[in-house]
């Protein structure tokens, strides 16, 4: 068995304001809604895609949405409902919806080593970006992160963050309007690689856009990112789509469909 375990924002879903208008009609999906308001796509065929991949494999979203986030996604409820989801950046494994107890501990402890989130918090409300924040969230107290204002996005050195990011032991990544500070332990790849053991996987394909997908595309047996990605900045030389936004989405799961579809006639 192998499994395709993907990150879902800016990857496979994809907010209005990253679908042309061209593409709202052309199969594309509303998957997401939050107080009446719209809030996520997904094109057809990327979901027939992943409906074929789950056929015979596993498929595991891999986001850093917390569980409540992650739930909001209609797609993943009723059209296709993976066994396994990867939430909260690696902090919580799903099984059918519910928490993996061991995988929890494992995590609590590590983060016991950590600088402690309340000191986080003091410590990032103390940096000169604190002007461009509308809102600050944490998720699970795991993590945090900033809504910033749109038009003092151009202000930030977001280079100069991550590096400060890293010298306390946390990741940093700017996604859209919203900045993460992430420990160092919560970790995708640390998540789906414990998948990958418990499940006896033979390949793990991945997709992700983000600095935070990184090890995710790296360590994978094929790892690929959007050509819109933020990671691509970084790390230009990681394997990417030719299409950018929504269609890269469509390009990604069709590449896995492909390699599982030689793996069969071998």
């Amino acid at each position: 068995m192998n499994a395709f375990a993907s990150d879902l924002d800016r990857t496979l879903i994809y907010s209005r304001r990253m679908v042309g208008a061209a593409e709202m009609k052309a199969g594309i999906e509303l998957t997401e809604t939050l107080h009446g308001r719209e809030i996520s796509y997904i094109s057809g065929i990327t979901k027939e895609n992943l409906k074929r991949i789950q056929k015979e494999n596993y498929f595991i979203p891999v986001t850093t949405r917390t569980n409540e986030q992650y739930k909001r996604l209609q797609f993943l409820q009723h059209d296709i409902v993976p066994e396994y989801a990867v939430t909260t950046n690696g902090g919580c494994i799903l099984k059918n919806g519910e928490p993996l107890t061991e995988w929890a501990e494992i995590v609590e402890e590590q983060l016991a080593a950590c600088l402690p989130i309340e000191q986080m918090l003091r410590e990032i409300a103390s940096l000169p970006l604190s002007a461009a924040v509308e809102r600050t969230r944490t998720a699970h107290h795991y993590f945090v992160y900033l809504i910033l204002n749109e038009e003092k996005l151009a202000h930030i050195d977001s280079a100069a963050v991550k590096e400060w990011g890293a010298s306390k032991g946390w990741q940093v990544s700017l996604q859209g309007r919203k900045l993460y500070f992430i420990p160092n332990p919560l970790n995708k790849w640390k998540a789906v690689a414990y998948l990958k053991s418990k499940l006896s996987l033979e390949e793990v394909y991945t997709a992700g856009d983000s600095l935070l997908d990184l090890e995710l595309i790296q360590e994978a047996d094929f790892g690929i990112a959007p050509a819109h990605g933020e990671v691509l900045r970084h790390y230009p030389n990681l394997r990417k789509t030719a299409s950018s936004g929504i269609l890269a989405g469509e390009e990604m799961t069709a590449a896995v469909l492909s390699r599982l579809s030689r793996l069969k006639q071998v």
